[in-house]
């Protein structure tokens, strides 16, 4: 990612503070927790400070997760050819199924393989998408994204539930295909269409060997 705008020095400070908490901890330091560190009489100097450096293209947050703050390129002196995303739990290719939303951890992954300004990942579970190469186990590797391109494969959250599948919309709705015959489109009606919300289109998977 380009760097164009340059931090402040509090906001290089803060975004040390956060690169260094993912290092340790896998997780991103919460609002509370960041401003008990720089001394901040309210967590909104520290909204605003994570505003602006997301604005800078130094992090992003994944929309409705609790901990989603991630720094998209971790700085090592240099530019580097790797790039952190935050593994968001599991989400299933086959009937929606609660997604976790707290981050399991932070999965390495080569930055000119998986483009996308708003990475996150989720694991697979099931085959419902087996047609399109993505099995269970796997990880899928999502940019944050509000639409997707008429059959691109995305995360749907459904209420409080959410899959993996190719997304069509049709003058009844929404409809949701699986890549494997053995399972069930996915329809939901237009009046129904509040409750279904794309959280990322896919960008990659990964799998280990």
């Amino acid at each position: 990612m380009s760097r164009t705008a340059r931090l402040t020095a509090r906001q290089k400070e803060v975004l040390a503070f956060v690169e260094d908490r993912q290092r340790r901890t896998g997780f991103a330091p919460t609002l509370q927790e960041t401003a008990k560190h720089f001394g901040f009489r309210s967590p909104n100097s520290v909204r605003q400070h994570f505003r602006l450096i997301e604005k800078k293209g130094f992090v992003h947050r994944v929309p409705g997760r609790s901990r989603a703050l991630v720094v998209v390129r971790l700085d090592g002196g240099g530019e580097s050819d790797s790039v952190r995303v935050p593994l968001l739990g599991r989400i299933p290719a086959g009937h929606p199924l609660v997604a976790h939303e707290d981050t399991e951890t932070l999965v390495t992954l080569p930055a000119h393989l998986f483009r996308g300004s708003q990475l996150f990942a989720l694991r697979v579970r099931g085959n419902s998408m087996k047609g399109a190469g993505i099995l269970n186990g796997d990880i899928a590797v999502l940019d944050a994204a509000p639409e997707v391109r008429d059959g691109a494969i995305g995360a749907v959250l459904i209420e409080d539930e959410a899959t993996l599948k190719r997304v069509y919309r049709t003058p009844e709705g929404l409809l949701l295909k699986a890549e494997n015959p053995t399972f069930r489109d996915i329809e939901v009606a237009a009046s129904e269409a509040q409750r279904a919300r794309v959280i990322g289109v896919l960008v990659g998977v990964v799998r280990k060997v």
